[in-house]
């Protein structure tokens, strides 16, 4: 539920998310198109080797499914990009791999937790719940 606007902002979130997955890959699944936009789904994957936000690395792989839109305005300039995902689904993968058996873990999982917790209370930004009805042509 985040919004990272202007060239700053975006090379900002691409760098920490390289930072915390350095492998991450993806595995085109389909590629659509409509008038105005290209429609990508793909499996993302990787290794947790970096934090990501709060929440510390694990060292544990993910692979998640996902869809991403690529919109286009008239003169076919690429004017925005939304991804869609299960969070959870990556969370699960991200922290269900710790062996909490293991004592070791445990202040790990303890700090996953508090990274969690300390994310999960931001608020959406308010573009992605103030949105104008779509004008549909007759």
């Amino acid at each position: 539920m985040t919004v990272h606007d202007g060239q700053g902002e975006v090379r900002g979130y691409y760098h920490d998310s390289r930072v915390a997955f350095p492998d991450q890959d993806h595995e085109i699944i389909a590629l659509r198109h409509s008038d105005d936009a290209v429609i990508a789904e793909f499996w993302l994957l990787g290794t947790h080797l970096g934090p990501l936000g709060a929440i510390p690395p694990t060292g544990n792989r993910f692979r998640v499914r996902m869809t991403a839109y690529f919109i286009f305005d008239a003169e076919e300039n690429l004017v925005c990009e939304r991804i869609y995902f299960d969070t959870l689904t990556l969370l699960k993968q991200l922290l269900g791999g710790l062996d909490l058996r293991n004592p070791r873990n445990w202040v790990l999982a303890a700090r996953c937790v508090r990274g969690l917790l300390k994310t999960s209370g931001d608020k959406p930004h308010p573009a992605l719940t103030r949105t104008t009805p779509p004008a549909f042509a007759d």
